[in-house]
C-alpha cells in the first residue's frame, strides 16, 4: 500500500512538471519499473524479495554472531536466480530463421530496456520526486491519533500502612485514553498545533465501582514576526525540492535524447537528474571531439563505428579478392611467359597472405567490439547477435556479391592450374560450366553498376551545386587547392567515363562467354594443355572484367555520394542553444538558487521576533466527556525578541552563501564558455569534413585510377617481334595500389561516418534534437539557419501554483513541443 502511494505522489509530481514544461509530446517515461521484456525486471514481489544467494563464510555470520543466533528469517539459503530472469529473451528481435537481429533501432530499444545506467537515472528521478512530496507533507495538515489501553492491580497497602487496616481492600482499575493533534506550519512560518484528549477510568474497590471520564482541548501558535520573514524560512526547502524536481525532468529528457547519441554515435553526451540538483555546472565539454588522423572526422563508436567496421571488413574482404584477383592474372603472364621472374609473383601472393591474415584479425577484433557494446547496451556478452542495419547500404562503395564471385572463381582457376588433377573430358566440361556459372553474376554486377550510374546522373546537379559553394570557400584558396579538383564540370566527364566502361566490361564478358561456348563445343576433340591453357587465359580475363567492374562500380558510388548540408553561423548557433538546451535553463535556474541562499542566510541575522499564543479547556462533568467548560480555560500570548548579540555561525554562513554565489556565477559564466567552445568546435570540424569529403573523394578516384594503370600493363599486348615481358616493378605497383585504395576507402568511410556523427552532435548541442517514442532520432537532414528556424521547441513558463491536471483536455490543449521532423533514424 505505501509503495504504491508513493508510486502515485511521485508520478504525479512528475507529470506536473512535464505539463508545465509542455512534454506531452516527450518520450520521457517515468516509471522506474522494469519493463517484463527487460532483463533487469524482477518478477519477484517488491516488498518481500527472497533472499539471494550469500558467501558460505559471511551467511554463518548471519546465522550466529558473537555466540548469539540470528532472526529465524536469517537462517534460510538464498536463492541462487533471485539475479537471473531469462524471459527476457523470449523478446529478443528476431528474424524468420531465429537469429537475433541488432539494427539501429532494435539496438536503442534494448538499450532503453536493458541498460542499467540509463535505469539509474529514472531512479534518481524518481528519488527527486520523492523528497517533493516530502517537502508538500511538511507543508499541509498532520494528524495523529493515538490509544492507550491499560489494566492494573493494586495490593491493600500500595499506598502505605492505612488508618484502620482492616478497612483496607484491594483495587482494580482499568483504563482507555485517547489523543490527537493536527499539526500544520503554514507558508507564513506560523506552525498551529490543536489537540485533544480524552479518558476513561475504571476503578473496582471491592464491590464498588467507580468510573470517571475527562476531555482536553489545547492549541498553541507561534509565528515569526521580523527574522526570516517567515516565507523565506518555511518554504525556501519546498522551493528547492520543486525546483530541483524541474531540474531533472529537464535533465532526464535531455538524457534521453544523449542516450540516443551515446548508443548510436558512442559520443559522451552528459549526465542525468541527480537528487541533490547538482549536475554539469561547468558544462558537457567538448562532444564531438578534436580533429584527428588523415581526415580530421571524430571515429565513431557505439553502433555507428560497429557498422563502419563491419564495412571496413567488406572493404578488406574486397582488398583480399582483388589481390587474390591480381595475383591469378599474374600468375597466368608467369605461365604464359610474359614475366620471366617467380619475384613478382610471390610479392603478390604475400601480399594476398598478409591480407588475409589482416582479415582474421579484424575479425576477431571485431568480435571483441561488439560483445563490448553488448554490455554496454545491458546485454550479457554470450547473447548471438546478428549486426544487420539498412544504414550500412549508405556507406558501401561496392557490392559484397563481387567478393563472392571470386572466391568461385579463384576456386575453379586453382582447380584448372593444377596439373596433378588429369584433363578429362567430364572434368574440362565440369570447368567450363562452373565458368559459364559465373556470366550471371557477373553481368547483374554489371546490371547493379548500371543502376549506380543511373542514380549518379540524376544526383548530378546536387553535386554540381555543392562543388560551386566549395570553390567559393576561403578555405579552398588557403589550401591551394587545385580549382580544376572541385570542378562541376568534371562530373560530366565522369559520368561517361563510368559508363563506357560499363559497357566495354560487359562487351568483354561477352566475348568471354562465346570463347567458353566455343571450347566447349569442341571438348572431345581438343588438346587437354591446349584447352588447359585456354580456360585459364579465360579464367584470367574473367578475373581481370571482375576487378575493372568491382572498381567501376567503387568510382561510380564515390561520386553519388552526398552529405546532408550544415549552414549555420557560430553566433547563431549560440543564441539557438541559448533558448533550447535544457541543461541550459537548468544552468541559470542553479544560478539564481545560490543567490536566493544569500538572502536566505542573511535573514538568520536580522532580530527575532516571535508571537506565540497558547490556550487549553477541559471538561469539568465526569460523565460528560464532551462537556467542555469555559471556567477551565486558559488563554496565554507573548511576544519573544531575540537581539543580534550572537551570530558568529549565521555571520559565516551568511559569508559562505556570498562566497558560494560567485563561485557560482564564475561556474555558469564557464558553463558558457563550454557551450561555446564545443559548438563552435562541431561547427569547425562539419565544415573541416565538407572540404575533406571532396578530398578524401578524390584520393579514392586517384588510388583506383593507379590500380587501373596497373592492371592495363598486365592487359597491355606485346610489341611485334618483341619479347612480351612485364617491368620489374609490375607486381609491385599494382599491390602497392591495391594496398593505397584499401586505404583512400577507409578514410573515405571514417569521414562519411564522422559527419553523420557530426550532424547528430550539432543537433544535440543546439538543444533543438528530438526522438520519438521508440526513442530514435528524427534526423532533420539539412541543419541551416532557415530549417532551424522551424524547429525551436516552444517551452512554456513554470506557474507558481501546483499543476494537478492530467486529463487528456489539459493535454490536448498545449501543442507538441517540437516539429516532427522528416526522418526518423
Amino acid at each position: 500500500m505505501y509503495r504504491k502511494k508513493a508510486d502515485a505522489e511521485v508520478y504525479s509530481a512528475i507529470r506536473q512538471k512535464m505539463e508545465a514544461l509542455d512534454l506531452r509530446d516527450t518520450p520521457l517515461n517515468p516509471n522506474i519499473e522494469p519493463n517484463p521484456e527487460s532483463r533487469l525486471f524482477d518478477p519477484s514481489n517488491p516488498d518481500r524479495p527472497p533472499m539471494p544467494e550469500d558467501d558460505p563464510v559471511s551467511h554463518k555470520l548471519m546465522q550466529t554472531v558473537d555466540g548469539k543466533s540470528g532472526p529465524s528469517e536469517w537462517q534460510q539459503s538464498g536463492a541462487p536466480d533471485t539475479t537471473r530472469n531469462d524471459e527476457w529473451k523470449h523478446s529478443l528481435p528476431k528474424d524468420k530463421n531465429g537469429g537475433i537481429i541488432l539494427d539501429q533501432k532494435s539496438a536503442v530499444h534494448l538499450a532503453l530496456l536493458n541498460s542499467r545506467d540509463f535505469q539509474r537515472e529514472k531512479e534518481d528521478l524518481y528519488l527527486s520526486a520523492l523528497d517533493v512530496t516530502f517537502q508538500r507533507f511538511q507543508l499541509s495538515p498532520q494528524a495523529t491519533l493515538n490509544n492507550e489501553a491499560k489494566s492494573g492491580w493494586d495490593g491493600k497497602f500500595h499506598s502505605g500502612l492505612p488508618a484502620n487496616p482492616a478497612t483496607a481492600t484491594e483495587k482494580r482499575h482499568l483504563s482507555f485514553l485517547t489523543d490527537g493533534n493536527v499539526r500544520w506550519l503554514t507558508s507564513s512560518g506560523g506552525e498551529l498545533v490543536a489537540g485533544f484528549a480524552n479518558s476513561f477510568l475504571w476503578d473496582f474497590n471491592g464491590h464498588n465501582l467507580k468510573s470517571t471520564s475527562n476531555s482536553l482541548l489545547n492549541f498553541s501558535l507561534v509565528q515569526p514576526l521580523l527574522r526570516l520573514v517567515g516565507r523565506a524560512q518555511t518554504l525556501e526547502k519546498l522551493t528547492q525540492a520543486e525546483r530541483t524536481l524541474l531540474a531533472n525532468v529537464r535533465q532526464m529528457e535531455q538524457f534521453q535524447n544523449g542516450f540516443y547519441v551515446k548508443t548510436v554515435s558512442g559520443r559522451a553526451s552528459g549526465e542525468g537528474p541527480s537528487r541533490n540538483g547538482i549536475v554539469g555546472a561547468s558544462g558537457l565539454g567538448i562532444i564531438a571531439g578534436t580533429p584527428s588522423g588523415r581526415t580530421g572526422a571524430p571515429r565513431a563508436d557505439g553502433f555507428l563505428g560497429i557498422l563502419e567496421e563491419q564495412k571496413r571488413i567488406q572493404n578488406l574482404e574486397s582488398n583480399v579478392a582483388r589481390l587474390r584477383e591480381s595475383f591469378d592474372q599474374l600468375s597466368a603472364a608467369f605461365d604464359a611467359g610474359r614475366i620471366t621472374s617467380r619475384l613478382q609473383v610471390d610479392q603478390a601472393l604475400q601480399a594476398l597472405f598478409n591480407a588475409q591474415s589482416n582479415l582474421l584479425s579484424s575479425r576477431a577484433a571485431y568480435q571483441s567490439r561488439v560483445d563490448a557494446y553488448k554490455i554496454e547496451i545491458g546485454l550479457p556478452p554470450n547473447v548471438p547477435l546478428i549486426i544487420k542495419d539498412p544504414l550500412l547500404d549508405q556507406f558501401s562503395s561496392a557490392d559484397p556479391s563481387a567478393t563472392s564471385i571470386d572466391l568461385q572463381l579463384s576456386g575453379i582457376l586453382s582447380k584448372i592450374r593444377n596439373r596433378e588433377i588429369p584433363l578429362t573430358p567430364e572434368t574440362l566440361t565440369e570447368y567450363i560450366h562452373g565458368l559459364q556459372g559465373l556470366e550471371k553474376p557477373l553481368f547483374a554486377l554489371l546490371s547493379v553498376t548500371q543502376n549506380d550510374i543511373k542514380s549518379l546522373a540524376a544526383i548530378l546537379p546536387v553535386r554540381k551545386a555543392q562543388l560551386a559553394e566549395l570553390l567559393k570557400s576561403p578555405d579552398t584558396a588557403l589550401l591551394s587547392i587545385e580549382p580544376e579538383r572541385l570542378n562541376p564540370a568534371t562530373l560530366d566527364q565522369k559520368l561517361a567515363k563510368f559508363t563506357d566502361r560499363s559497357v566495354q566490361q560487359a562487351k568483354d564478358l561477352t566475348a568471354v562467354g562465346d570463347g567458353l561456348k566455343a571450347i566447349a563445343a569442341e571438348v572431345q576433340n581438343t588438346n587437354f594443355e591446349t584447352a588447359r591453357s585456354t580456360l585459364i587465359d579465360l579464367a584470367s580475363r574473367l578475373s581481370g572484367i571482375l576487378l575493372g567492374a568491382s572498381l567501376n562500380q567503387t568510382a561510380t558510388r564515390l561520386e553519388i555520394a552526398v552529405l546532408p548540408q550544415v549552414d549555420v553561423s557560430e553566433e547563431k548557433a549560440l543564441e539557438v542553444a541559448k533558448e533550447n538546451r535544457l541543461d541550459w535553463m537548468n544552468a541559470r535556474a542553479r544560478l539564481v538558487d545560490n543567490w536566493r541562499k544569500v538572502d536566505f542566510s542573511g535573514q538568520h541575522l536580522r532580530n527575532a521576533l516571535t508571537l506565540t499564543v497558547t490556550g487549553t479547556t477541559g471538561t469539568l462533568d465526569a460523565n460528560h466527556p464532551v462537556s467542555f467548560d469555559a471556567r477551565t480555560s486558559s488563554l496565554q500570548a507573548g511576544l519573544r525578541l531575540n537581539s543580534p548579540l550572537n551570530r558568529l555561525a549565521d555571520r559565516n554562513d551568511f559569508r559562505d552563501a556570498q562566497i558560494e554565489y560567485q563561485r557560482a556565477r564564475r561556474d555558469y559564466m564557464l558553463f558558457e564558455d563550454r557551450i561555446s567552445q564545443s559548438l563552435r568546435n562541431t561547427l569547425r570540424l562539419t565544415h573541416l569534413a565538407e572540404l575533406n569529403f571532396e578530398l578524401r573523394r578524390a584520393a579514392v578516384q586517384v588510388a583506383i585510377a593507379q590500380v587501373d594503370l596497373a592492371r592495363l600493363r598486365l592487359d597491355e599486348p606485346p610489341k611485334p617481334g618483341a619479347t612480351p615481358q612485364f617491368g620489374a616493378t609490375t607486381a609491385r605497383d599494382l599491390v602497392s595500389a591495391l594496398s593505397d585504395l584499401l586505404d583512400a576507402q577507409n578514410d573515405f568511410l571514417s569521414l562519411r561516418v564522422g559527419y553523420d556523427v557530426l550532424r547528430l552532435v550539432l543537433d544535440f548541442e543546439l538543444g533543438t534534437m528530438s526522438i520519438d517514442h521508440n526513442g530514435l532520432w528524427k534526423d532533420p537532414g539539412a541543419i541551416t539557419e532557415s530549417t532551424l528556424s522551424h524547429r525551436i521547441p516552444k517551452w512554456t513558463e513554470v506557474s507558481a501554483a501546483p499543476v494537478h491536471s492530467t486529463s487528456n483536455q489539459t493535454a490536448q490543449a498545449h501543442p507538441p513541443f517540437r516539429q516532427a521532423a522528416p526522418t526518423v533514424r
